[in-house]
């Protein structure tokens, strides 16, 4: 395998993201076109990487699934049912397969039995095999070829009245001549231009034999370009005046499939009509409605992407307009019709023209970009239809070197092709080899040459663009712990200038002088004065630190967060599985994705979130028969949705099932003696739910892998506290249930009590701290003591002492400590796993002094409730 760590990174992260986005599209359920593009494009690039890093294992697997994708964009057959399990099989087999490649830089091969069941579902398509097309017949050589096509055009610019005229007549004789004409462009390569031939014999005197007609004006166009001589490339279609009679209707039915997208219907019809609309606006010689419709038709087949999205929303309705007046203006308005787009911007110089139109304003951003990083823009004009190999070689070597800004599918090209704008190295030549490397022949990269760009225009002076660059996670990882280590040294700072013994030294210092001898206290009073000096400097010094610090918190913070979708895009699948498993129908809905959250909580949040989920649809949501009876919609609806709230991040996880049945908890918890029928006829909602977080309860008849509210929740409630944060259930019978999870900002610092029992300091989460009493006071709760608690066997200091109130499980008791401290941030350290293991034990913080303090979780010390 390829040994270069540049494109190992590459890999890694762009494999994961096409992966993610395949089970997000698969488990959604999304089956229309754009989503089967979608799901074709990834499995393609899935395929090219993996073949330019030696690992065909993935790449055979990949493979299958494209060609059962292109089965599906040819409309023989749904990505759905088997064939949507399919890919998820296909797709959990590429993870294994990545896994591997990536930890040991081995291959994988392919299973068999995977690739097996992928072509038993290609071959049980509905319609007989895809024809498969003739291969081109070799070029001619150049010198020879160049005396061959002038003899065609000339024969074609003889025949082309004859063609024309197979609208009215359908001689004998002039379809043998198409036949022969058709014939000898094959023999010279022209397969496109032979199948228009054949295409106009096939449709003579029908309704199609328009369209067709333009498709052979646009051959005879390129064939004049490449033999330098007329090949009768004129208006093939008559009379004149009939224009507007053939294309008028076709533009109004064009407005009406156009206004349909713009209202969010699909597009496919829109792009089918403006891509004959311009065939027949082409036979008559129409360039300027010709390139319009084209155009349009290329938007309308682009709309799943967010350029083409952007401007088909912010001209269509110009468009539309635009199309409409050519309708019913007559031949007049059909000859006045400009070829750009309405309504669009006056195009950036530096902008390639012909790729202007195809660009939103994302685009143009990503090419301007692209030009002031120094990167220089390349246009390709790339062959489709060419093996997988070569295209995968030659995706590969574009991957590795250069950005597809964006690109148009030219199909009456000689041969059809993509053409292609790159953001390419500053070094053409760089580009250049490597493309030749992955394509010595020539079969994909038809043209490479650097797009002719225009000087940038003058503009105010101003803020230059945002300059983005990648960065090593590891780089950031010490960057991070660097910024801790600072941090601890600044709250160290800060708690020697607040503990007031410098204060207290100054002030006996103080009272020493006006005792001492007049020579002797000048003296002290200079050094006094001096150390009151360096005592305000620490002071400025410190305040001014505290706001650097604060900033360089939101800065770090920005370097440890992702999106809470990273962790969202796991639940769709989850909740296919689950729902087809209990037999339920759940719709899902995610809000919040773009939400920052902590790199390291994600990974506390994972299993979490993972077990509400499957909670929510197994146990929450009622069966169909059973929401329909009571007039509920068959489908159930899950939310999970984030928040930034002051401070926190709130992480909610909802469903509008049957919601938790009180008597049916109180009942489970009596049977097990965790509650006696008078305790449970006593308490409260929060303290019935609070039952439902003790291990292994459950209100499920039946113990199954998904079985019900309780199986697991402890662990739900103890990751989420070693998070430091806190865990709200809220519940209504017959509307539903909520788990709301609150969560600091970043699982490295949480904010803590301290306080001080048997001579030793211990921290309290903040969270669960309620009140702070003076010793005596009534605590309206149990208070047990906090130093027998923990064993500590050190000498209390002189004082009255104090009692905490904390919450745990929906109730509340007290803590008896020596002496409360005060409140702050504490940086958290890896815990052994002999005190992870310890009850009461909820992590280890590191003070300012650099002391290590031990976080106590206060359902460790919670007193038992026992039945009465």
């Amino acid at each position: 395998m390829i040994e270069d760590e540049a494109l190992w990174q590459e890999f890694a992260g762009e494999s994961e993201d096409h992966l993610d986005a395949i089970d997000r599209i698969l488990s959604a359920g999304e089956s229309d076109r754009g989503a089967v593009d979608r799901l074709f494009r990834a499995f393609h690039s899935l395929k090219g990487m993996s073949d330019a890093l030696g690992a065909p294992g993935m790449k055979n697997v990949a493979h299958r699934c494209e060609d059962l994708l292109g089965l599906a964009r040819n409309g023989r057959l749904a990505v759905q049912g088997a064939v949507a399990d399919g890919l998820l099989a296909a797709v959990d087999t590429l993870r294994r397969q990545r896994a591997t490649v990536l930890q040991a830089h081995r291959d994988v091969p392919a299973p068999p039995d995977l690739l097996a069941r992928l072509a038993a579902l290609a071959e049980g398509g509905p319609t007989a095999p895809v024809a498969k097309p003739a291969p081109a017949a070799p070029a001619p050589q150049l010198g020879a070829g160049a005396a061959l096509l002038g003899a065609l055009a000339s024969r074609f610019e003889a025949a082309a009245p004859l063609l024309a005229g197979l609208v009215q007549d359908r001689r004998a004789e002039v379809l043998r001549e198409a036949g022969e004409l058709a014939e000898a462009a094959r023999m010279l390569g022209l397969a496109r231009l032979a199948a228009a031939v054949e295409r106009l014999a096939q449709a003579a005197g029908g309704l199609a034999a328009l369209p067709a007609l333009g498709a052979l004006r646009r051959g005879l166009v390129l064939l004049a370009e490449q033999a330098g001589e007329p090949a009768g490339a004129g208006p093939l279609a008559g009379p004149k005046g009939g224009e507007s009679v053939a294309l008028g209707p076709r533009l109004a039915a064009l407005t009406l499939q156009l206004e349909a997208a713009l209202a969010g219907g699909d597009a496919t019809a829109a792009m089918a009509g403006a891509e004959e609309a311009a065939e027949v606006a082409a036979a008559f010689g129409l360039e300027g409605l010709e390139h319009l419709l084209l155009a349009v038709g290329d938007l309308a087949d682009r709309a799943a992407d967010p350029d083409a999205a952007a401007i088909l929303a912010a001209q269509g309705p110009a468009i539309v307009e635009r199309l409409r007046n050519a309708a019913e203006g007559g031949l007049a308005a059909l000859r006045g019709v400009a070829e750009a787009l309405p309504g669009t911007d006056p195009a950036d110089p530096r902008i390639p023209p012909g790729f202007a139109t195809l660009l939103g304003a994302e685009g143009r951003r990503r090419v301007i970009a692209a030009l002031e990083g120094g990167r220089l823009l390349v246009r390709l004009r790339m062959a489709i239809g060419v093996p997988a190999e070569l295209e995968a070689a030659v995706a590969a070597a574009l991957a590795a070197e250069a950005e597809v800004l964006t690109s148009r599918t030219v199909l009456d090209g000689q041969p059809p092709h993509l053409d292609m704008l790159l953001a390419g190295p500053s070094d053409f030549d760089l580009l250049s080899r490597a493309l030749t490397a992955a394509d010595p022949a020539r079969r994909v990269v038809l043209d490479l040459a650097p797009a002719e760009t225009g000087p940038a225009p003058e503009t105010p002076p101003g803020r230059a663009a945002p300059v983005t660059m990648r960065v090593r996670q590891e780089t950031i990882d010490q960057i991070i712990a660097l910024e801790t280590e600072v941090r601890a040294a600044a709250l160290a700072l800060a708690e020697a200038l607040d503990d007031g013994g410098a204060t207290e030294a100054l002030a006996v210092l103080g009272a020493l002088e006006r005792r001492l001898p007049p020579g002797a206290a000048r003296e002290l009073g200079g050094a006094l004065g001096r150390l009151r000096q360096l005592q305000e400097t620490l002071e400025r010094t410190e305040n001014r630190l505290a706001v650097g610090m604060r900033r360089l918190d939101d800065a770090v913070m920005e370097l440890r967060v992702v999106p809470v979708g990273t962790l969202f895009g796991r639940l769709p699948r989850v909740v296919r599985a689950v729902a087809q498993a209990s037999g339920r129908e759940v719709e899902l809905v995610m809000e919040g994705e773009d939400v920052t959250i902590d790199r390291s909580l994600v990974e506390l949040l994972a299993d979490p979130l993972l077990h509400l989920t499957r909670n929510a649809v197994d146990h929450g949501i009622e069966p169909p028969e059973e929401r329909e009876a009571a007039g509920k919609p068959r489908r159930g609806t899950l939310r999970v949705s984030a928040a930034r709230r002051t401070g926190q991040v709130r992480v909610r996880v909802s469903e509008d099932g049957r919601g938790i049945d009180r008597g049916r908890v109180l009942a489970r918890a009596i049977d097990r003696g965790l509650v006696s029928p008078e305790q449970a006829a006593a308490m409260g909602e929060e303290e019935v739910h609070a039952l439902l977080f003790r291990p292994g309860f459950s209100t499920a008849e039946a113990v199954t892998e998904t079985s019900g509210r309780g199986v697991g929740l402890d662990v739900v409630q103890d990751a989420i506290r070693r998070a430091g944060g806190t865990v709200e259930i809220a519940s209504a019978p017959g509307q539903g249930t909520s788990f709301t999870l609150r969560l600091p900002l970043t699982a490295a610092v949480q904010p803590v009590l301290l306080v001080e029992s048997g001579g030793h300091p211990y921290a309290l989460p903040a969270a669960r701290v309620e009140a702070v009493l003076e010793a005596g006071a009534s605590a309206g709760c149990e208070v047990l003591a906090l130093d027998r608690l923990v064993g500590a066997t050190g000498r209390p200091p002189a004082g009255g002492g104090a009692i905490v109130i904390v919450k745990s499980g929906g109730r509340s008791f007290g803590l008896a400590v020596d002496r409360v401290q005060r409140r702050t941030d504490l940086l958290l350290r890896p815990m052994h796993p002999a005190l992870s293991a310890l009850p009461g034990i909820g992590g280890v913080g590191v003070l300012g002094n650099g002391e290590p303090v031990v976080v106590l979780e206060p359902d460790g010390f919670a007193p038992e409730v026992t039945p009465g």
